[in-house]
């Protein structure tokens, strides 16, 4: 005989299993009595356990959660308020801290709604601030301004958000309404499972005519496993080559470009044969940029640290060529800037050394950050990512163009949406030829955390072509300096050279301009030779550049 008796609150299940010998007509006497009382008195007591167990639970979790919380370990803070929020949805405290911690973590928004009705309910003054930007995030504009408008009537003294972080968040919701309601034309395709993953991808970059993209990833395999102290992968830089149109599965490139801690790639210099990374230091967030360059046998050499005009005690994370590579652009959040990241531009001088660091100004740099610079081969074209201008949330992707006469550049404009979107959308760069993009975002496609998407657009007036030739010396393949003129202004377009093993290079070239190209290399005679308009090519042939030795 089977005797079950269970607590719909606290799950306790006893039960009490009798022998067949037992009888109805003993179960009927005293025993039944004694049995019942015995069961009873045993299911209330530890019904009283249980619920007197559960506040301890509660305030030790939260004791160590707290601990963890107030050193800014969100990491493991985080899943300790969750544990509290499983036990009792309506602790309030839990549920900010699991907010601003899940924030601080950068998770994906999605991933909080489970708080709204906590912080729906809360009474604690910050709670609403945490939910508009959940609804922010949801692109519930209108709920997030009028809960940012309740929480801006509270006594700052009392609150944890100053009036210009509040004015700031409800300016983005105001953008996303604006830009929402005006989207661009575009498409913007997931680059799919042989580059995506479910840990983050990010920094895209191409060589000019997009036959290997590089990027970087906190995937599985990386830095042989190691992890930081939020539990991800460290950063290795991992490279696809593109075969009849498709990227074929990303390979990990390894040493020396990738190492035993995180390494990130850059940019890629316009003929595709050096490459800027980064490396952090110890603390993880400050580090160096650094410069490899293919070898004769098409390797990546050791990398080397840029000069201490570019790196410096501050943060300096991303940079970008200048199609000559005379220029740098990149950003850091060094002293005397207008606040965060900014970006800055720096020459290359005559005699090889580096000229005063130049800010690019007020109508790129903001009080906030900016960052993942990228000038497109056209020379004048700046893209870029700010959390400041008229961003619709955390980084948008914006442009700026450079007046050769002033040497200034125009008020950034925002990319719209839906290139840009409430999370984070950073690390642009485009084709030579203006009609695709990539960049790292989150969207409702993603595999797992950030992607790499491709977008198929038009949005400016990037007519460019690639142009490959094969340069030769003495009829055996070899390393040239090119040097494109552009023969309407008579003026330096770019600076390339070809691969010393397989003399192989790619010219980046406007399709309906003429060009002079000088080729040199010491100990043979410059070869001069004009470029004819690209568009009237009946047949695209590589461009054949051969160099003969100087008489002695």
């Amino acid at each position: 005989m089977l005797f079950v008796l269970r607590s719909r609150t606290h799950g306790v299940i006893i039960v009490l299993l009798f022998p067949k010998k037992v009888s109805c007509s003993c179960m009927g006497g005293k025993f039944l009595k004694q049995f019942i009382r015995f069961a009873l008195i045993t299911f209330l007591f530890l019904q009283g356990f249980t619920i007197k167990a559960q506040p301890k639970e509660i305030t030790s979790l939260l004791k160590e959660a707290q601990n963890y919380f107030d050193i800014e370990d969100y990491y493991h803070a985080a899943p300790l308020y969750r544990n509290i929020l499983a036990i009792e949805p309506k602790n309030e405290k839990a549920g900010l801290n699991a907010a601003i911690s899940l924030f601080k973590l950068n998770v994906i928004k999605d991933s909080l709604t489970f708080l709204i009705p906590n912080l729906n309910s809360s009474s604690l003054i910050d709670a609403k601030y945490y939910l508009a930007k959940i609804e922010h995030s949801q692109k519930r504009f209108d709920e997030a301004i009028l809960l940012l408008e309740k929480y801006n009537n509270h006594n700052p003294k009392k609150r944890l958000h100053n009036k210009e972080e509040i004015n700031y968040l409800i300016n983005v919701c105001k953008n996303g309404k604006e830009f929402i309601s005006k989207p661009t034309r575009s498409i913007i395709k997931n680059m799919g499972p042989e580059i995506n993953t479910s840990a983050p991808e990010y920094v895209p970059i191409l060589i000019p005519d997009e036959s290997a993209l590089y990027f970087t990833s906190r995937r599985e395999g990386s830095s042989n496993n190691k992890k930081d102290a939020q539990g991800k992968y460290f950063e290795d830089v991992y490279v696809s080559y593109k075969e009849f149109g498709k990227w074929k599965k990303a390979e990990n490139i390894g040493p020396p470009i990738n190492s035993d801690n995180n390494d990130a790639c850059v940019a890629m210099s316009p003929d595709g044969q050096r490459m800027i990374i980064f490396r952090p230091a110890a603390d993880l967030v400050t580090g160096d940029l650094l410069i490899t360059q293919l070898t004769l046998e098409g390797k990546w050499d050791v990398p080397q640290k840029m000069p201490k005009e570019i790196n410096s005690q501050f943060i300096e994370t991303s940079a970008c060529f200048s199609n000559d590579t005379a220029f740098y652009y990149f950003s850091s959040n060094r002293p005397g800037g207008y606040g965060g990241k900014d970006i800055y531009s720096i020459k290359r001088l005559p005699n090889n050394k580096w000229a005063t660091p130049y800010n690019l100004g007020p109508n790129v740099n903001t009080l906030y950050d900016e960052e993942a610079p990228f000038l497109h081969p056209d020379g004048v074209t700046l893209y870029f990512s700010s959390k400041g201008h008229n961003t619709m949330g955390e980084y948008d992707v914006f442009k700026s163009t450079l007046d050769p006469e002033t040497n200034l550049y125009s008020k950034a404009e925002n990319l719209g949406y839906p290139i840009n979107n409430v999370g984070n959308d950073i690390f642009f760069v485009m084709s030579v030829d203006g009609q695709r993009g990539y960049y790292s975002s989150i969207k409702e496609d993603t595999y797992g955390e950030s992607d790499l998407y491709m977008i198929d657009t038009r949005f400016g007036d990037n007519d460019l072509k690639v142009k490959h030739g094969v340069a030769f010396k003495n009829g055996m393949k070899a390393k040239v300096k090119i040097t494109i003129l552009d023969n309407e202004g008579n003026r330096v377009n770019g600076t390339y050279f070809s691969n010393p093993k397989s003399g192989k290079f790619i010219l980046v070239l406007n399709p309906l301009k003429t060009y002079r190209a000088i080729a040199e290399s010491d100990g043979y005679v410059t070869l001069v030779m004009d470029i004819e308009p690209l568009a009237f090519e009946k047949k695209e042939r590589d461009l054949e550049i051969k160099l003969q030795k100087k008489p002695n």
